[in-house]
């Protein structure tokens, strides 16, 4: 299976207001070099700078971020590169969340600070924490529509989440199952040196899914001292990267959590912290507003369930906030020129609608 089956630069998140840490790149571009890969050659034709590499906090542009991966894997044409990336990374490289985790009292607590704050090492994706019965579902979702890296980013922190819950459970935590919602890839067999459990592929999230009882787990380097220090080191990293972010990055990413209904203008003005005038204001200084943020994110979350998923459009309607599924067709239609079901045909999406 050719690198280019799975990771390709036609994105239309180019352009994104994101800003995004750069944390986990250098990890990368140390892989990518043990593997025998070109990393100037690969900031090169990703526009990056050299400095990038070097030990410094900084940011990369969405456009950046993607060609750099991009790059990476098509340079040693290596598809799966993400899942070794993610077995790379130790609990020291994950900062200060990596170290609250582990000083954290069980496991419990330890993914209740990851699902908190998350964010200061990587936006693209949320997690979410649900106990079910026996068992507990933990559901990484795209806050933004991740396209042709959607493996990899997918792919790394579901192998990095599974090794740091192994490491604060002192080896002791069971995952019990792993499921994507992307198709099953070239490389599936791979699959099975990551994760001892069973995969899927083609579920409608991804999802780690392990027993309840493994929340009890103590970490063998629980401090209870220490752990309230580095959660307000947490807590200070994420609100600078929040007053990095542009106002419409910032809304995106809020939009990128939404299942239903977006929010009113008034209830992310709250949520900023500002005014509903001021938050009006802040965006036409970016040349943008509340109701063109949300048709622009209707419009690419619903070519990326399209594309992507086994949903319905009649789920996906809902998903995006339209009472009346027609709506969703008519809008749908107005914007490309043809159904949801036409345009997921046309996409050639090997996927069984539900």
């Amino acid at each position: 299976m050719s690198v280019n089956d799975n990771i390709n630069l036609n994105s239309k998140n180019i352009g994104s207001p994101l800003s995004l840490p750069s944390h986990y790149v250098r990890n990368l571009l140390d892989l990518l070099q043990s593997r025998g890969g070109n990393v100037q050659a690969v900031l090169a034709k990703a526009g990056v700078p050299a400095s990038i590499a070097e030990p410094c906090d900084s940011s990369l542009s969405w456009q950046q971020f993607q060609a750099i991966i991009v790059h990476s894997c098509a340079n040693i044409n290596e598809p799966a590169l993400g899942l070794y990336l993610g077995s790379q990374l130790t609990i020291t490289t994950h900062g200060l969340l990596g170290l609250a985790s582990i000083s954290s009292r069980n496991v419990d607590e330890a993914l209740q600070l990851i699902c908190k704050y998350m964010a200061t090492r990587s936006p693209l994706l949320t997690l979410n924490m649900q106990r079910r019965k026996q068992q507990v579902h933990l559901t990484l979702s795209e806050l933004h529509p991740l396209d042709g890296i959607r493996h990899f980013v997918v792919e790394t922190f579901a192998v990095a989440l599974n090794a740091m819950l192994d490491f604060v459970s002192g080896h002791r935590y069971r995952l019990r199952q792993v499921q994507f919602a992307f198709q099953q890839p070239g490389y599936h067999a791979l699959y099975q040196a990551f994760f001892t459990c069973p995969v899927t592929f083609s579920q409608q999230e991804h999802r780690l899914i392990f027993d309840a009882t493994d929340l009890t787990l103590t970490s063998p380097w629980a401090d209870r001292q220490v752990q309230h220090q580095l959660t307000a080191q947490c807590e200070q990293e994420l609100q600078r990267w929040q007053q990095s972010q542009s106002i419409a990055g910032l809304i995106r990413l809020m939009l990128g959590r939404t299942k239903g209904q977006p929010a009113s203008i008034e209830q992310v003005a709250a949520e900023l912290a500002m005014s509903s005038r001021t938050l009006r204001r802040r965006l036409q200084g970016e040349n943008t507003s509340y109701h063109n943020l949300v048709n622009n994110w209707r419009q690419q979350m619903a070519t990326h369930y399209l594309s992507t998923t086994v949903l319905s459009a009649q789920q996906i309607a809902y998903l995006l906030g339209y009472a009346d599924p027609a709506n969703f067709g008519r809008a749908f239609r107005r914007q490309h020129g043809i159904s949801p079901q036409q345009f997921r045909l046309q996409r050639g999406a090997n996927i069984n609608v539900v």
